[in-house]
Order: structure tokens, then C-alpha cells, then sequence
């Protein structure tokens, strides 16, 4: 009884990180449809089951392996809730994470053409990501007059120019604001 009492309390504390994972997933890539209704409690049986699995597994163990066990299953439920996560119309959340820090990574070759010629679309090819930096590089070259619309789109933004560089990471996608406040955490 003692036992299942200490797996039950081992389980749960193991399925924090994929809730966690959850909600900053939710925050940062919120545009995925009707696929969140189904994808998040599939995904939470799939990591609960592979818990689950780790932990009887690591009954068996000597104490010293539990972590040798129980962290590699915790990275790969992580790993799970990442992957599983649905988009709408964007590309996975590995892609763009990969879109993101290549984006970032290649700051100093971004060019004054990958902000002025952006031209709003979900973007398989990274493209939106190098958009955003971009506009961070170049935020000081912005005319604040109200020409300017984010992601250069008339069609969407056409009620939001670009009027203060405060107002910027407020007006971009959720996942861009976090690069903007790492370029700029970052002082680049």
C-alpha cells in the first residue's frame, strides 16, 4: 500500500514537466485548431503511460538508477509534448524552434530585405522568423508614421501600423515575441 502510494507521488511529480510543458506550449504556438481537443490528453496518457512504465521499471533497480532511469523518461515525455503538439497552418514546433535559432544565429547576415521584403504567409522555410529578426535589427530604420504594418500584411494588420517600437512585441505572433525578448535580453 506504501508502495503504490510512493508510485502515485513519484508519477505525478514525473507528469510536471509535461504540464508545464503544456502551458508554455499553449502560450508560445496558440494557433492549432480543433487538434488541441484531442492531441493534449492523448499526449498526456502516452507520457503517463511511459512513466508509468519507468517507474515499475525502476522498482526492480537499485536506488542509484532511479535517475539513470526516471531523467531520461522525463526528457523524452518533454520530448512528446513537443512533438505532438498540433499547428493549424504552421510547421511542427520543432521546425520553427529550429526556424528561431537559426534566425537568431544568423542575426548579422540578415539583410535590410528580410524585413522590408516579407510577405505574410505561413511560412515552411523560416522565413517569418527571420522577419522578426530583422525588424529587430532594423526596428531603428522603422518610419513610425503608420506606412509600416507588421509582416508587411495591409490585409490583416491594416487596423495596427507600426507606430512606437515600444508597441512592437506586443503586436507580433506569441512565439516572435519570445525571440524579440531574447534579442533583446540577449543586447542584440
Amino acid at each position: 500500500m506504501r508502495t503504490n502510494r510512493r508510485n502515485l507521488l513519484y508519477a505525478s511529480i514525473a507528469l510536471l514537466p509535461t504540464i508545464c510543458m503544456f502551458q508554455i506550449l499553449i502560450k508560445l504556438f496558440p494557433y492549432t485548431g480543433l487538434g488541441r481537443i484531442a492531441a493534449l490528453p492523448l499526449v498526456f496518457i502516452l507520457n503517463a503511460a511511459l512513466i508509468i512504465s519507468a517507474i515499475h521499471l525502476i522498482r526492480k533497480l537499485r536506488p542509484l538508477c532511479y535517475a539513470l532511469v526516471l531523467v531520461p523518461t522525463i526528457l523524452l515525455s518533454m520530448w512528446n509534448t513537443i512533438l505532438f503538439y498540433p499547428q493549424e497552418f504552421s510547421p511542427s514546433i520543432p521546425k520553427q524552434i529550429k526556424y528561431s535559432i537559426s534566425a537568431i544565429q544568423h542575426y548579422n547576415d540578415l539583410t535590410l530585405a528580410d524585413w522590408e521584403g516579407y510577405t505574410y504567409s505561413p511560412s515552411r522555410s523560416g522565413a517569418s522568423e527571420r522577419y522578426v529578426v530583422a525588424l529587430y535589427k532594423y526596428k531603428y530604420r522603422v518610419p513610425l508614421d503608420g506606412t509600416a504594418y507588421f509582416y508587411n500584411d495591409t490585409d490583416y494588420h491594416k487596423d495596427h501600423p507600426i507606430r512606437s517600437l515600444n508597441g512592437i512585441p506586443s503586436e507580433l505572433e506569441p512565439h516572435h515575441q519570445f525571440i524579440w525578448w531574447l534579442l533583446k535580453a540577449y543586447e542584440k
